[in-house]
């Protein structure tokens, strides 16, 4: 199993595609509202994947296995220059 790390994904979607893999909560929010604008929503969660191929689907996607510190996160202006976004 992986190590503890941190996502971040639009809203009711299934992907955390937003920010994969980041060492820090404050990485992933980081990451996302860079690429997001003010107003946006999204989610965060730190999670724990399997390495075995064996988890991996048709879209070589492995499952969260364990998951924790499930977080809805609105960007606003100041959380825009806390990360350095615009």
């Amino acid at each position: 199993m992986t190590p503890w790390s941190w996502y971040a994904g639009q809203v009711d979607e299934f992907a955390y595609d937003l920010a994969c893999d980041e060492p820090s909560r404050e990485a992933a929010i980081s990451t996302a509202v860079a690429q997001l604008e003010v107003g946006d929503q999204f989610q965060i969660i730190e999670a724990r994947s399997s390495e075995a191929k064996r988890h991996e689907d048709d879209d070589r996607i492995i499952p969260f296995l364990r998951t924790r510190n499930h977080e809805l996160v609105t960007v606003t202006t100041a959380l825009k220059s806390q990360t350095g976004g615009k």
